[in-house]
């Protein structure tokens, strides 16, 4: 009787042992393809209210960062990646794509796209194409990636004919503060430039091989070549176009580094758009002077306090109130070192240089015959 109730409780938990060890192999089939698509927003780095203005931004910092050009020795990672970060950028960047995504996710977007639901178009662009769009018109080199028009070869080809056209990179200043470099800033830049129109290539001209004459030089016969022809000078159709650009400061910057933007300089009718180039220039800092990853600054002490110790307190880059605090006696000249109060890492934001103070001392102008007394009985 009791061998009974004994095994007839087994029953729901052996149900219970195979049920669990079923959902558990289900999701170790479907986790691998989860992690590797991941969420839409975590892909980018941005938050689920990111802007338009975010996403942009977020997309131009990783998708130059991640171009399989630029990463030939990591080519089939920065392919995936590349191919995560563009999808990511199409959806979240339209409306109509993002309001589906945050609703109803990936499975949503498939839907919407094969059902062809108004507003957000097609679900997939090409990476490349994206970053054409983006970037002006021209992959300046980073084109074809994916297995178009032919191979590596036709790539190396391609680099070589977009390097010759290539016009020249303006270089502009642009003045950011300590304050700009140690707490990190976005600009908005607006510009008029002159552009080729989407998807603008270069007009043949036949005249390249065309002999204008022979001429004889050291007693040899050689050809001479021109380009004469309204081909020649006049190889692409030009307009005017206005450019919105997000100047990333990051935090930890330094003076004189340059930010590139690829393919917005001015394009011509004769060459493809240089590179726009600004280059950071500190404007002076009323308190602080920056010396690689330290900030330096004078402070001026009275007698008492370079002899009996004090206590001040600093606002720093960031709005803080930093306490400087000594003890001891301290001589003009002496340096106050305050650790990790200092500029950021550029390449670890989260660590931070040093704060030297270099102290100068207020002696007084003149001194009574008891103060003098009392000095003297003192030291």
């Amino acid at each position: 009787h009791s061998s009974s109730a004994f095994s007839s409780s087994r029953k729901p938990s052996s149900f219970l042992l195979i049920l669990l060890i079923t959902l558990l192999c289900v999701f170790l089939l479907i986790s691998p393809s989860l992690q590797q698509s991941g969420d839409y927003y975590s892909r980018l780095g941005i938050s689920k209210s990111a802007t338009q203005k975010e996403i942009k931004r977020a997309y131009r910092k990783l998708a130059v960062k991640w171009h399989p050009d630029r990463n030939p020795d990591n080519k089939e990672q920065a392919e995936t990646k590349f191919r995560e970060i563009s999808q990511a950028y199409e959806v979240l960047i339209d409306d109509d794509k993002r309001r589906i995504y945050d609703q109803f996710g990936e499975e949503g977007l498939k839907q919407h796209a094969q059902g062809g639901g108004h507003g957000g178009g097609g679900f997939g662009m090409d990476p490349s194409s994206i970053f054409e769009q983006f970037f002006g018109g021209s992959n300046f080199g980073f084109g074809d990636f994916f297995g178009g028009n032919g191979g590596g070869g036709g790539r190396q080809q391609q680099r070589r004919r977009e390097d010759d056209l290539k016009g020249i990179n303006m270089k502009l200043p642009l003045d950011v503060t300590l304050e700009d470099l140690y707490n990190g800033r976005v600009f908005q830049f607006t510009r008029v430039k002159t552009a080729h129109p989407p998807g603008a290539q270069p007009r043949k001209c036949k005249c390249r091989e065309k002999v204008t004459r022979m001429v004889i030089i050291n007693g040899h016969m050689q050809q001479m070549k021109e380009k004469i022809c309204d081909d020649c000078s006049n190889r692409f159709d030009v307009e005017q176009k206005t450019s919105e650009l997000l100047i990333d400061i990051e935090r930890g910057m330094k003076d004189g580094q340059t930010i590139t933007f690829y393919g917005e300089g001015d394009a011509s009718s004769e060459r493809l758009a240089g590179d726009l180039i600004f280059e950071l220039h500190t404007v002076p800092h009323t308190l602080f002077t920056r010396k690689g990853s330290n900030l330096f600054m004078k402070m001026t002490l009275s007698l008492k306090e370079a002899l009996a110790g004090f206590t001040k307190h600093i606002t720093h880059l960031d709005g803080r109130q930093v306490e400087i605090k000594h003890e001891g006696v301290l001589k003009p000249g002496d340096i106050i070192k305050v650790e990790k109060e200092g500029m950021p890492f550029s390449r670890d934001p989260g660590q931070h240089g040093n704060l030297l103070i270099e102290v100068d001392i207020e002696f007084p102008a003149t001194l009574t015959t008891d103060q003098k007394k009392a000095i003297a009985k003192i030291l």
